[in-house]
């Protein structure tokens, strides 16, 4: 008889988290409609066609970036999906049932899209709320319920009164790297027409730093590090300013003694009540908006003088607001809006999976005795899928923290380095950042 000599025993958990969802809905309509009221016209009116049409996406941790609204799941097979007749839509919180109120409910296949032909916005109710709920039913057979919501509002138009309207064609959403760019449209309507003709268009994008142009209120000597300004409002330490010809950033700002320090010195003095400017402001903004250019795009590609501008993911960290501001130069006798200016805001939203960084080595994170070196590699990962394998996409830095992790030993750069013997003593704390 075998004779035991050693047991192992090891724990095994299976735990399981819910998917995380992400839901929305995209419309085929601005979000704002303009009416009339003189000549009681719908601007877009969605009672002919093109109608409003509003379609629901859903996207599921660890399914990439496929929508997944279409799916149909079950339970008792653990086939993930939407779990068949849980999808309904509210308008207002009331429950929408097709053929009713002028709407049409598609099936699975259409994404569930709402169909909705008639102007559902009055003057007396000038929002509606339009709501899609739903119950996913993960791999596992958990159920998990989501709804996503979409608002429209009408502006009144008092005859030839103008107003801006903004509103996303693309849609507001960068997932992961299902799009690249999106787009912002605004319009000028006078009435209920759209107005191009000698109209200048602005658009920025919200920053708290952008200050409106003031003075200095005492000389400033050539080298000087801190200026005395007669308004200190929205400036920020990080900030910019000009000053003549010459740019400066903002290191702190006492707003009692109204005294701003620079990073740098002032390359020549500047007399008292001498201009000082923020570079990216503009009046058509005003103040808290950065004006976008093709010097200072912040991420947006073109149309920074049109109607239409295209962002790029990069200009979204999170949560961007864009503003367009719109003037009506047209100066001809009898134009009461003559030099006139509308604007309208619009949100974009970066609701892309995080990125994870792995440090990985063949041969450990050990030095044995002064007898090997180590190789690290960072890989990264985003909804379980591995990204920049050829390390081309994205810029690796690496700093080596001495044991006392109160100074840097060494600095490399790359996807894949080789930390020396000799650049560890004792230990050290090996950090990658990773940059696009």
């Amino acid at each position: 008889m075998a004779i035991k000599v050693a047991r192992g025993q090891v724990t095994i958990i299976d735990q399981t988290d819910a998917v995380s969802l992400q839901a929305f809905v995209g419309s085929s309509q601005p979000l704002t409609q303009v009416f009339n009221k003189d000549t009681g016209i719908y601007v877009p009116s969605w009672v002919g066609s093109p109608y409003l049409v509003l379609t629901p996406s859903l996207f599921v941790s660890g399914k990439g970036a496929t929508d997944q609204i279409t799916s149909v799941g079950n339970a008792a097979t653990l086939t993930p999906g939407i779990k068949s007749g849980s999808a309904k839509w509210y308008k207002n919180g009331s429950a929408i049932t097709t053929g009713q109120d002028s709407c049409t409910v598609g099936a699975a296949s259409d994404k569930y899209a709402l169909t909705v032909k008639a102007n559902h916005m009055t003057v007396a109710a000038p929002q509606v709320r339009y709501a899609f709920e739903a119950i996913y039913i993960d791999g596992n057979g958990l159920e998990v319920q989501f709804r996503a919501e979409i608002q429209f509002t009408q502006h009144l138009s008092a005859g030839a009164t103008i107003t801006a309207v903004a509103y996303a064609p693309d849609g507001v959403v960068f997932k992961n790297d299902e799009v690249s760019s999106l787009r912002a449209h605004c319009d000028l309507w006078r009435g209920a027409t759209i107005d191009t003709t000698d109209v200048t268009y602005a658009w920025g994008i919200k920053d708290s730093t952008i200050f409106a142009p003031t003075t200095l209120t005492a000389a400033a000597a050539a080298n000087a590090t801190t200026i005395t300004v007669a308004s200190v409002t929205n400036m920020e330490a990080g900030g910019k300013l000009s000053i003549a010809s010459a740019q400066y950033t903002i290191s702190s700002v006492n707003t009692s003694t109204k005294v701003v320090t620079l990073t740098s010195g002032l390359s020549a003095a500047a007399a008292s009540g001498v201009a000082v400017s923020c570079p990216y402001y503009n009046a058509m903004l005003g103040i808290g908006w950065a004006y976008l250019t093709s010097s200072n795009p912040r991420g947006v590609t073109a149309g920074w003088t049109t109607n239409e501008i295209t962002i790029t993911s990069d200009a979204v960290l999170n949560f961007e607001t864009f503003k367009c501001a719109i003037k009506d130069t047209d100066t001809s006798s009898g134009n009461a809006s003559a030099n006139k200016v509308v604007c309208d805001i619009i949100s974009f939203s970066d609701m892309s999976d995080p990125i994870t960084v792995d440090l990985v080595s063949q041969k450990g994170f050990t030095i044995k005795n002064n007898a090997n070196d180590v190789d690290v590699k960072a890989v990264l990962f985003r909804n379980g899928e591995e990204l920049d394998a050829a390390g081309t996409a994205y810029t690796y830095t690496w700093k080596l923290w001495n044991a006392a992790g109160t100074s840097v030993a060494k600095t490399y750069t790359g996807k894949s380095i080789t930390v020396s013997k000799a650049d560890v003593t004792g230990k050290g704390v090996l950090m990658c950042e990773v940059a696009k």
